[in-house]
């Protein structure tokens, strides 16, 4: 069963492209079988707390169709991605 999700996502703001990670990311979901719905980059926002020595970050929200199972996989190997600083992944109510 196919579910709609939105997912933010914080990059690091030191990275010289953020539009390569975000990329990375739509491509990590259509590898896990996912589609990408929309995608929309509110730029460089301040933290509200510090991460990592960092107080700014840059932030996406990507959001997409995909299987529930996938949802591990696509969480586990966004914590490898060195320029990701956090995500968070919810259903979105049809």
């Amino acid at each position: 069963m196919v579910r709609s999700y939105e997912m933010m996502v914080i990059i690091n703001p030191t990275v010289e492209d953020h539009s390569v990670e975000v990329k990375a990311v739509e491509e990590l979901i259509a590898k896990l079988g996912g589609e990408v719905t929309k995608t929309d980059v509110w730029g460089k926002r301040r933290l509200a707390y510090e991460i990592d020595k960092l107080t700014e970050g840059i932030y996406a929200v990507v959001e997409f169709k995909s299987e529930p199972d996938q949802l591990k996989e696509l969480s586990r190997v966004l914590g490898l991605r060195p320029f990701v600083v956090r995500h968070l992944t919810i259903a979105v109510d049809e």
